[in-house]
């Protein structure tokens, strides 16, 4: 019996999920699950993986966590209100670190 596990766990952004299950459509076919995520994710990624990782980078630049960046990117929220939203966990957002991180994503929209 063939035992599968998680050996690392890491967070991707939505535009490299859709790389990984484009690159292994190519190799085979995909399950159905697959296939429904990888549709989802053609329709939904807002950005390439290249500009998702750059602003992955500057994201990370002004002091957020890797889950908080991954949340960002993936649902790139257009104002203040949304982003609050977001990092809902972190109570002590300064208003001007929100207004930073719209400022990087306006660059990318």
């Amino acid at each position: 019996m063939l035992f599968m596990g998680i050996i690392n766990k890491i967070s991707i952004t939505n535009a490299e999920a859709e790389d990984v299950l484009a690159k292994k459509m190519k190799k085979r076919e995909l399950t159905y699950e697959q296939q429904l995520a990888y549709e989802f994710l053609k329709n939904t990624a807002k950005l390439s993986v290249t500009n998702a990782k750059k602003l992955g980078e500057e994201l990370k630049e002004l002091g957020l966590k890797d889950e908080q960046t991954m949340n960002i990117i993936n649902l790139m929220p257009e104002d203040e209100l949304t982003l609050k939203l977001i990092l809902k966990k972190d109570k002590e957002l300064k208003s001007g670190l929100l207004k930073s991180i719209l400022g990087v994503l306006k660059k990318y929209k």
